[in-house]
């Protein structure tokens, strides 16, 4: 028996396509049945260009952000410290960053052949102890100068759970595969997240008073082995976070965590490990994202510079092969 009904997509759409015209489909009534939560978020008050000035810290979430917006010609600086995961690390790089403070002899370690420091991402980390510090100094100016004349600050905390030495009781940013009986986990209460968070706003607020603070909790799943302990993390951070933006000014919320979790809601919008987003969840989150806080000239422009960036890679796949 033949239909009349247009199909929503063949085998020759790709899945974010076809998300894209099922959701259009449910919002035009085109499907009535209701599969999903659809999350809403309301566009930000104050929308921003192309010119705007981006930076921030958190997660490899986070990162994945900052890495979009920078390829599609943003002035940006992220992550200074690399990649941090808990709100008192965060906090603890931005005191050291805005407050120029030299780091201490205690504040680096000599492990499998390498220095490292116990505030940054094991992408600093060097034979040369040296060469760290160097690397360490420039990363924090180059930051620092993007911080105080940016347009957006993006905060992406992603755990309340901490690692610290047992030696010292000195919380760590990275554990960089030092021998894991040498440190004791502690998970960070709600109020420890918020004073967390509010000092990091006020440390902010020192060199920039009018720069948009979007603070978002990184849907990246941590503790496969204890979820519930996970749960405890997130809602920890969730308390912190809602409630330094409902006092602060000039601040507000993106639910990139709700987004995946809730309406998705599916481990096909995870990558294989099951904990963090699959590339196309990213790509759905990082629109919404575009949608909020970015006006109308701009998502076409960055959309546009995405196609020419996919243009430029072909060019230069077949310039190989020649």
């Amino acid at each position: 028996m033949s239909s009349n009904l247009t199909p929503l997509c063949t085998f020759a759409v790709s899945p974010e396509k076809c998300y894209i015209i099922f959701i259009n489909a449910i919002k035009t009534g085109y499907i009535k049945m209701k599969l999903f939560t659809e999350i809403i978020n309301k566009k930000n008050e104050k929308l921003f260009g192309k010119n705007a000035v981006v930076t921030g810290i958190g997660s490899c979430f986070s990162q994945y952000v900052m890495e979009q917006l920078a390829s599609a010609g943003f002035d940006s600086a992220h992550n200074p410290n690399g990649i941090v995961y808990n709100s008192h690390s965060i906090v603890n790089s931005l005191e050291r960053i805005i407050n120029k403070s030299n780091y201490k002899k205690e504040d680096f370690l000599f492990h499998d052949n390498l220095w490292h420091s116990w505030e940054h991402h094991g992408s600093f980390s060097h034979q040369s102890q040296e060469t760290l510090k160097e690397t360490i100094k420039k990363s924090a100016n180059n930051f620092y100068n993007k911080l105080v004349m940016s347009d957006i600050f993006m905060l992406t905390p992603s755990s309340s759970v901490v690692y610290c030495l047992k030696e010292n009781n000195r919380l760590v940013a990275n554990c960089h595969k030092y021998p894991g009986n040498k440190f004791h986990t502690v998970i960070l209460s709600p109020e420890e997240n918020y004073k967390n968070l509010k000092k990091a706003l006020e440390l902010i607020r020192l060199v920039n008073t009018k720069c948009s603070i979007i603070i978002t909790l990184s849907p990246v799943r941590h503790y496969p082995g204890d979820l519930v302990l996970n749960a405890r993390s997130k809602a920890n951070l969730l308390y912190a976070i809602h409630k330094v933006v409902e006092e602060s000014e000039n601040a507000a919320y993106f639910p990139s965590y709700e987004i995946l979790l809730d309406e998705l809601r599916d481990y096909r919008f995870f990558n294989e490990d099951m904990l963090h987003p699959s590339e196309l969840a990213r790509k759905i989150i990082f629109d919404r994202f575009v949608d909020t806080f970015f006006d109308e000239q701009c998502k076409k422009e960055i959309y546009e510079s995405f196609k020419n960036n996919k243009k430029m890679q072909h060019r230069q796949l077949n310039a190989d092969y020649l």
